[in-house]
């Protein structure tokens, strides 16, 4: 494991070539360049966002991997100055190592895909870093970074060093940058699914997820309808759902009993319903559209998530239909965050993204 004490300033960066004037002129050598991929994880109340707390793991050039956590921020302004610790793991182990943060509340949050440059001088205890970064689908960005071995370094002495390191740089006019890219990337996202309009709700299709029980359903629904009706149940009777008024208290009973028994072992859809609680506690909708059968999804939400997080469940006679169906039920999706293509994973960062950004 690695510690330092680390502080750094972050400012954006329009024009590179004089930023690397400067930096040949003072003598820094660029010691490292390549891709990095950082993904950023928090917890369900997002405290790590609020307080600026970095739990990540970056892969460096599609190769390397490396868990890095610093603390809590005191400092909200464009000065971070953190206890950092970094520990270099296998690739091989990146989802594992995502399954272990999820299995303990860290749920992933942003990625930050950038290209990065490092310019490095060294002065006795002290690393001068200057890193240029080409961040996907946002620009160019400069951090300035010192770097201590010492712990016991008084913080005024950290500030006062940055502070001296970053004024060498003033000619350039460059304007601070005051949240970690973890946040920029997630403004950037919540205002492409952001309505244009007031907003009223969240509009969520989850049947990439859901087709995989409603296929176990199907199998088990069939079963019942060949023993109390002798009925071959065919798929398209079962999608259109077309015994639905024939099921009654005997039948239904053994579909508690299924549903009663279900083992949803995605955790990904607790925490989806957990998100959408608070959601629903911000004043917003929640609507979810779906082209499964209609007994299967209504005990589904009844037994398993036995509350009223669900405002409605709006049943589609095809995927392709999916706006107009809605438009028929007086909803105008123009006022919705409209969430229909995403898997679990990103249907998930995607609200806890929506929920620290909701104003």
């Amino acid at each position: 494991m690695d510690r330092r004490l680390e502080a750094e300033k972050k400012y954006y960066c329009v024009n590179s070539d004089d930023l690397m004037d400067k930096i040949s002129t003072l003598g820094f050598k660029l010691i490292k360049s390549g891709t990095e991929m950082d993904e950023y994880f928090t917890d369900i109340n997002s405290e790590y966002i609020r307080n600026r707390t970095c739990l990540r793991i970056r892969i460096t050039n599609n190769e390397d991997m490396e868990i890095t956590f610093k603390g809590k921020s005191r400092d909200f302004t464009n000065t971070f100055a953190k206890l950092e610790s970094n520990f270099k793991m296998d690739k091989s182990n990146y989802e594992n190592f995502k399954n272990l943060f999820s299995a303990i509340g860290y749920y992933s949050y942003t990625i930050v895909n950038k290209e990065r440059y490092t310019y490095q001088l060294k002065d006795e205890n002290i690393i001068y870093n200057v890193m240029f970064d080409s961040i996907e689908d946002l620009g160019g960005f400069v951090e300035f970074e010192i770097l201590y071995n010492d712990f016991n370094t008084p913080e005024e002495e950290i500030y006062n060093k940055l502070n001296k390191f970053v004024s060498l740089f003033d000619s350039l006019n460059l304007e601070e940058a005051n949240l970690p890219y973890r946040d920029f990337v997630a403004i950037k996202l919540y205002e492409e699914y952001k309505p244009k309009k007031e907003i009223k709700g969240i509009h969520l299709n989850l049947d990439t997820f859901l087709k995989t029980y409603e296929k176990e359903f199907y199998e088990f629904y069939k079963k019942v309808m060949k023993i109390e009706f002798n009925t071959s149940l065919k798929w398209k009777a079962f999608k259109d759902d077309i015994y639905n008024a024939m099921i009654n208290p005997d039948v239904k009973r053994k579909f508690d009993t299924y549903f009663d028994n279900l083992k949803i072992q995605d955790s990904k859809f607790i925490l989806l319903f957990e998100l959408l609680k608070q959601l629903k506690e911000k004043g917003l909708d929640i609507i979810l559209s779906t082209n499964c059968n209609e007994t299967f999804v209504n005990n589904l939400l009844s037994k398993v998530f036995n509350d009223n997080t669900i405002n409605k469940v709006i049943y589609l006679n095809n995927n392709k239909a999916i706006y107009s169906e809605i438009k028929k039920n007086g909803l105008d999706l123009v006022n919705y965050f409209n969430i229909t293509k995403l898997n679990l994973e990103q249907t998930n960062s995607l609200l806890l993204v929506i929920i620290n950004n909701l104003v």
